[in-house]
Formats: structure tokens, sequence, C-alpha cells
């Protein structure tokens, strides 16, 4: 009997040393579980906010789009602003593409965003951009003319320059005069008529969206002016010699509107009516009983006076200066009245694409 519990005495410490394995192994799965979920929780975080990043690259460069009608990414286009920092250790990359699927070809683009982060993060969103339905620019649109080239004049306080639609249904409303250059805008807005600028009792005259007065910066087009009413006039058009147009006659009519060039400086006094695209390769002085529906475009050496009784019911547009030494010069004075009309526009927008805003449509995360 004592020689079986003399080999029985070993048994106490080889239990104990059992027990205390399978203790330090529990306690080494839980750290390992432990030390797997911290690590879970920060591959998800810096995920998460390379993910963010990368759809702040989608709106970086949606910002960058020029207004225009189609897109010309093709080939691959990849946005100066590449690669961008955001955030300690994440940047994005932004490329664009035409979606060859879609309408021509140049409808719709497709803009892929590259995010990389800490750790070897990536996240990659494929989001698709096409043009809005409203149309993107004023009542009066300067694209593109830099304050210290743009002399502006407002006369009296009988004048009125609306963005809101005039048709019905109404369009979304536009800023009764739309211009590149913020200095332009405050040149504009300072209540100060000594250089140029509205009064502070004019403001009203000026309304559409954002409130009185109703000026805003808008993005460039993608085109200049010039190189738009160049597209314009690839189609069909009916040429006049610059000079006074004193008497009566129509330039297009609202069941056959045309697209019409006077070649030369243009004073206009008698009563004239007409529909479709005006472009003046001068400038364009109206005083008499003007009337046209549709869009105006003065270009070359910009000088636009609109005074008298004249009526511009579409949009008016002023083409970009290029240098400081040719002034664009705006003049809005007496019973003038222009509209902004999207249905008034629309003939025009049949022969050429009129700039739209880019808008996203849908955005994926490629997994």
């Amino acid at each position: 009997m004592k020689a079986t519990l003399k080999n029985d005495r070993g048994i106490s410490l080889i239990v104990a040393l059992m027990s205390m394995t399978i203790l330090l192994s529990l306690t080494a799965a839980g750290l390992l579980f432990s030390g797997i979920n911290l690590k879970t929780a920060s591959a998800l975080k810096t995920g998460s906010t390379a993910l963010q990043v990368a759809d702040a690259g989608i709106q970086h460069a949606l910002a960058l789009i020029p207004q225009g009608g189609a897109f010309s990414y093709n080939p691959e286009y990849t946005f100066p602003f590449s690669p961008a920092s955001l955030g300690t250790g994440y940047t994005y990359t932004v490329t664009a593409i035409n979606d060859p699927n879609s309408t021509g070809g140049n409808s719709r683009a497709i803009l892929t965003s590259t995010a990389n982060g800490p750790n070897s993060t990536k996240k990659v969103i494929t989001a698709y951009v096409a043009r809005s339905v409203n149309y993107a620019f004023g009542a009066i649109s300067l694209p593109g003319s830099l304050a210290a080239a743009t002399e502006t004049a407002f006369g009296g306080n009988s004048f009125s320059i609306n963005g809101n639609d005039a048709c019905t249904p109404a369009a979304p409303a536009v800023p009764g005069i739309a211009v590149t250059d913020p200095a332009l805008k405050t040149e504009i807005t300072d209540s100060d008529s000594s250089n140029g600028g509205l009064s502070s009792t004019q403001m009203d005259n000026v309304s559409g969206s954002g409130g009185y007065p109703s000026v805003s910066t808008m993005a460039p087009f993608e085109q200049t002016v010039t190189q738009i009413a160049d597209q314009f006039l690839t189609h069909p058009h009916t040429d006049l010699p610059g000079g006074n147009y004193s008497s009566n006659d129509d330039w297009g009519t609202s069941s056959t509107p045309r697209i019409t060039q006077i070649n030369g400086n243009a004073r206009i006094q008698g009563t004239i009516e007409g529909y479709g695209v005006l472009i003046v390769n001068g400038n364009l002085d109206i005083q008499g009983n003007f009337s046209f529906h549709g869009l105006v475009i003065a270009r070359g050496n910009v000088q636009v006076s609109v005074q008298g009784s004249a009526v511009i019911e579409g949009s008016l547009w002023l083409a970009e200066s290029t240098t400081y030494d040719t002034n664009v010069e705006l003049d809005i004075r007496g019973n003038a009245n222009i509209r902004y009309s999207s249905c008034a526009l629309a003939w025009a927008n049949s022969q050429y694409a009129l700039p739209r805003e880019p808008t996203l449509t849908a955005w994926k995360e490629n997994m």
C-alpha cells in the first residue's frame, strides 16, 4: 500500500503544470484575438477614411470640370492636382475618360479616384458624370472676362436683368449676370457706381438665383465664346454688314429661327425682331425697339450698349477679354430688358450644345 502511494506522489505536480499550461494557452489566445480585433478595427478605420478621401477626389475633380455640352476625355485625362494630399498619410489621384457607352461616346464621363493611405490601404471609386439638364450661364454672361479688362455701366433705374426663366413651365433660375472672375463680381456689386458697379438703388434691377443683386461666379466654358460662335457658323447662316440698322426688319421668326452674323460694328435704331442666334463681330449698340429671342453673342472688340426699349429674351454673351489693352464694355440703361429664357434658347441648343454644368449621376466602390 505504501508503495502505491509513493508512486502517486508526482501527480499533483503534473496536474498543476497541466492547469498552468491550459491557463497560459487561454491567456495567449485571448491576447491574440484581442490583437486581431485591434488590427481589424484599425483596418476598418483606415479603409473608411481612405474611402472618404477617394470621394473627396471625385468632388475635387467635379468642381474643375468646365461647363460644356460634351466631354473631351479621350484619351484618358489625369487631373492636374493629382496626386493631392488630404490628411496625414492620405493621397488621391483622379482620372477621367469618356464613357464609350454614352450617346455619341462623349455625353458622359467616367471618373476614377484612387486613394492611398497608411499600411498600404487603398480604395478606388468609379463615378459617372453627365451634363445637367439646365443651362449653366446667366441672362448676361461674361465668361473669362477679367475685372481689370472689363468696364460696366448701369444707367437709371428702369432697366431689368432677370435670370428667372421666362418659360412655362419654368426651368430653375440662373444668375442675372454670370462672371468667372470673382473680382469682377465684386466690382459690379460693391454699390459704388463710380467704378461701374450697380448703385444701391439698382441692386434689385438684377434678379435671378441668389437674391438681389443676382450676380454670381461660374465655372469657365469648356470652349471660348468665340469658339462656340464659330461652331454655330458651321451651320447655314445669314451674313449682314456692319453699319446702322434704322429700318424695320426681321432676323428670323418664331417658326423659322436663323443664325445671323453681323460683320463689323452694328447700331440698331429701327424696329427689328429676331429669333435664333445673333453673332456680332464688333461693337453692338442697341437703341431702338429691338427684340431678340435666343442667343446674342458679341465678340471681337467687344463693346455692348443696350438701351431704349430693347428686349433680349434668352441670353447675352460677351466674348472673353484677351489682353488688358482691349476692354470688354457692358452698358445697360434706359428701359432695356434682358431676361433668361430656356425655351428661347432651345433652337440654339439644337444647332450646337450650349454649356451645362457637370453633375454626378452615380458612383461605386471598386472591390
